[in-house]
């Protein structure tokens, strides 16, 4: 596109929209690309990462609890718990 195209372009979008309407659509162009991009970007990894988090915080907690029934101690002689909580693998 030459600088003349650009020009009549730009000319023809402020007699059909408005000064006002170009500019706030100029604005919203450029906060989009510096700002909320970004920010996106951010809370993505942000989530993924409270995602693995939870993750090993569950599997702590399972093992807690096998361990704690297994510590417990045999009652009226029937056997302590015996819990076999399955082993999540990891995501390939």
């Amino acid at each position: 596109m030459t600088s003349e195209q650009v020009q009549g372009t730009f000319l023809s979008m402020l007699k059909d929209y408005g000064f006002a309407t170009v500019v706030a659509l100029a604005c919203l162009y450029v906060g989009r690309q510096d700002v909320l991009l970004p920010l996106v970007k951010a809370h993505t990894a942000f989530l993924e990462k409270l995602a693995q988090t939870q993750i090993e915080l569950a599997e702590a907690v399972q093992e807690q609890t096998r361990l704690l029934y297994a510590l417990q101690p045999e009652r009226r002689g029937e056997p302590a718990y015996k819990v076999s909580a399955p082993i999540r693998e990891e995501n390939p």
